[in-house]
């Protein structure tokens, strides 16, 4: 008879406990995320790797005298943590609060984090946890667009804690990759002293759209035009178009081209829209056609002059006859 008094009791209480506890009782909680950079203002480049520290902190919310009840005395754990957790016998040490931890991000960047949840003893101050946030970008990474990584702390509740959850969102951009490739004839034989068209197909194999300018041709007597219209989106090849109107003579002439990419980005430092310069040299060739004429020039002056002279020698003879008469 005497043990079952005591199991009914020990049945009762805990009844009592579990169905009113829940009822009687909740305890709320906070969690904070500490993140050394919330906001990335330098582009990260996709070839390499960012790690950003992150204090997970959490703790309840009840004064230090509330606190000592709840964690330091069986009766308190029980009503806070339920029976069945064995705290009313010390099965169990103190109770610690799990919170697992999520991230949200763009399927072209890779987050992994060292740690996927954090345990830590329930205070009424801040218990903390640092864990480290890896980034990977892939290539194809839009350059320079502002995107975001949400990081959720997730506490799932435990007996009359009740659940909370705390996210923050860490701003980045991806830096800009302009890898642009061209191909052109190498050499080409011009008419001198007349317009000529040449050409230049760009190819534009970066992650982001990009304006192609042309320079470092500039050659005495020499006139050189490129098309001002040269924007590329990622993936496309372009014809460029470049007029050059040679001196009268010159033989053969070496032309160094640059080309120099740059983001179509506009809201952001100009040193992160500079991409890699790409260099190439065509060879101009004389045809000789105002050879010919300055030939043919030579020619029909050197006969004007002799039929001059000729012309003056029979005047002199002319004269030099009548004389005699």
């Amino acid at each position: 008879m005497k043990k079952k008094l005591i199991f009914l009791t020990l049945i009762g209480t805990y009844l009592i406990f579990t169905l009113s506890a829940p009822i009687s009782l909740a305890i709320s909680s906070e969690i904070a995320l500490d993140i050394a950079e919330k906001d990335i203002d330098k582009p990260i480049n996709p070839s390499e790797s960012k790690d950003i520290s992150i204090k997970v902190k959490y703790r309840l919310d009840i004064s230090g005298l509330i606190k000592r009840f709840y964690l330091n005395r069986r009766i308190g754990r029980v009503i806070a943590f339920g029976f069945l957790k064995g705290y009313f016998f010390k099965l169990l040490s103190n109770p610690m609060a799990n919170l697992s931890i999520t991230t949200k991000n763009p399927e072209w960047c890779q987050v992994d984090l060292s740690e996927d949840y954090v345990v830590l003893d329930y205070n009424s101050e801040f218990q903390e946890a640092t864990i480290i946030m890896n980034i990977t970008l892939d290539k194809n990474a839009p350059a320079l667009q502002k995107e975001y990584i949400t990081i959720t702390a997730i506490y799932p509740g435990e007996g009359s804690v009740i659940d909370t959850t705390n996210s923050t969102n860490i701003s980045f951009m991806p830096a800009y990759i302009s890898n642009i490739t061209s191909v052109a004839k190498s050499n080409y034989t011009i008419t001198p002293n007349k317009e000529n068209i040449i050409s230049i197909n760009v190819t534009n194999n970066g992650n982001g759209k990009s304006m192609v300018n042309l320079s470092g041709f500039e050659k005495e007597n020499w006139n050189i035009t490129p098309d001002q219209d040269n924007i590329i989106e990622v993936g496309e090849t372009k014809e460029i178009m470049i007029r050059v109107t040679p001196p009268k003579k010159f033989d053969n002439e070496s032309i160094s081209i640059t080309l120099e990419p740059i983001s179509t980005v506009e809201n952001v430092d100009d040193s992160y829209r500079q991409g890699n310069n790409v260099e190439l040299s065509i060879t101009f060739f004389n045809d000789g056609s105002l050879k010919d004429e300055d030939d043919n020039d030579i020619d029909i002056t050197s006969a004007i002059i002799i039929a001059f002279i000729i012309i003056i020698i029979l005047i002199i003879i002319y004269l030099i006859f009548r004389k005699k008469e």
